[in-house]
């Protein structure tokens, strides 16, 4: 089986995938930010009393285009903004992570090449 084929078919599902599944992203609480909740009241996402380690926790450093599995920008720019900025959000954390893990194992198979022909020298 040809190579080509095979990664460009695998590239264009995980894209289909990570486009159609983040809809489908949680904006609950997930299990750490639970345990960071123990001991405070909240109303609508929102802390509204008692005492937890999530209080002293502030917005994202950076803001960024993937807080809260959407981007913000397109959510408050038309109607309809917030499905495609979720959409946008998945597909471009597949094109980053894949560019990484990428680079990465590029690094990590030139390296293996260098030091075997220094090997031979």
């Amino acid at each position: 089986m040809k190579t080509r084929p095979f990664i460009i078919t695998g590239l264009i599902l995980t894209l289909l995938l990570a486009g159609v599944v983040s809809l489908f992203a949680s904006a609950s609480p997930d299990g750490l930010e639970s345990v960071l909740l123990t001991g405070c009241d909240t109303a609508e996402g929102e802390i509204t009393g008692g005492t937890c380690v999530l209080q002293a926790a502030g917005d994202h450093e950076i803001g960024g285009a993937f807080a809260d599995y959407g981007m913000s920008f397109l959510a408050d720019a038309f109607e309809g903004g917030e499905i495609l900025g979720a959409s946008l959000a998945g597909i471009l954390g597949v094109l980053l992570t894949l560019a990484v893990a990428t680079g990465f194992f590029w690094l990590l198979a030139r390296g293996k090449k260098t030091s075997a022909a220094n090997e031979q020298a």
